[in-house]
């Protein structure tokens, strides 16, 4: 009687182990989040307002890349129309993105906007891009995609150098 109570305690404690486990596993996604909008890891970009009023900062230039890839399996080909352009701190920056389906199947896309250096995410404001959409491409279709960020004239003057990154996915069958 006595080892059935045990085995029966025991498994109530490996049961409940599991049910806690699976919770963690459940916050980790928010919570991961979180620790990359705090400390600027990852440099994830969310939309924002388009009603920014920033100051033009004339007196320095920063080097802004503009960097475009497709995931792997994602038969896309991608590119920025300039790679790199120089801008004002405070100012406008509009960028076009041309992508091609390179398949004859119709594709569901999905594009993951970046900042590095991470940190610098917070001063940089993204108020229009086609990646906070999902993407239709039928096959062979080549299609012009237009994204608007503005710099913060906030900007620490450590930073010369800030690459926008896109990466697309094929979630056709997601």
């Amino acid at each position: 009687m006595d080892l059935n109570r045990k085995n029966k305690k025991t498994l109530h404690s490996l049961l409940f182990l599991v049910l806690v486990m699976v919770l963690f596993a459940v916050a980790l996604i928010p919570l991961y989040d979180i620790l990359c909008e705090i400390t600027g890891i990852n440099g994830k970009i969310k939309k924002t307002s388009t009603d920014l009023n920033y100051v033009v900062d004339t007196r320095r230039e920063i080097a802004f890349e503009f960097i475009a890839s497709a995931a792997s399996g994602t038969h896309l080909d991608v590119k920025a129309d300039e790679y790199e352009i120089k801008v004002h701190p405070g100012g406008v920056i509009n960028i076009g993105y041309t992508v091609t389906n390179k398949t004859s199947k119709r594709m569901l896309t999905r594009a993951n906007p970046s900042i590095t250096p991470g940190p610098s995410v917070r001063y940089v404001k993204n108020t229009e891009c086609f990646c906070f959409e999902n993407q239709v491409f039928e096959g062979g279709e080549t299609k012009h995609l237009e994204v608007q960020l503005v710099v913060d004239s906030a900007l620490p003057e450590r930073y010369k150098r800030i690459a926008f990154g896109l990466t697309f996915f094929d979630i056709t069958n997601k």
